[in-house]
């Protein structure tokens, strides 16, 4: 009898627009992969993640990083755009962002507001 082994594919995640060299970039690139691959635990058909990191520069040492980052999901897309002057603090806060979504509950009913106390007296007589 053989034991079914899970053969498990390369999640789709890309980060367009990081510096390869720098330390910082590379513990935010696996900041994100973690992040997208605790996601795919809640959505097993995850599409693709990709992140666009545009990077400016104030002054000669200083950078100010724009993360926008869109993540293709089975039945929708969701986009975050974060900036900051840490591309390690971003990535963290883009973290927040995906966990914040995994704890939200999918396909429950919207909330309509109730109609004010006027209203309601109104729609009486």
């Amino acid at each position: 009898m053989n034991p079914t082994v899970e053969v498990s594919t390369p999640l789709p995640v890309y980060i367009v627009g990081l510096d390869d060299n720098d330390v910082e970039s590379s513990l935010a690139k696996s900041k994100f992969r973690r992040s997208i691959e605790s996601l795919s635990h809640v959505y097993p058909e995850l599409g693709e993640a990709r992140a666009t990191v545009r990077a400016f520069s104030k002054g000669k040492e200083r950078k100010h990083f724009e993360v926008h980052v869109m993540i293709r999901l089975p039945k929708d897309q969701v986009e975050f755009r974060e900036e900051g002057w840490s591309i390690e603090e971003v990535f963290e806060n883009i973290g927040l962002k995906i966990k914040r979504l995994m704890t939200k509950p999918r396909g429950s009913a919207s909330r309509r507001r109730l109609p004010a106390r006027a209203e309601r007296a109104v729609a009486r007589f």
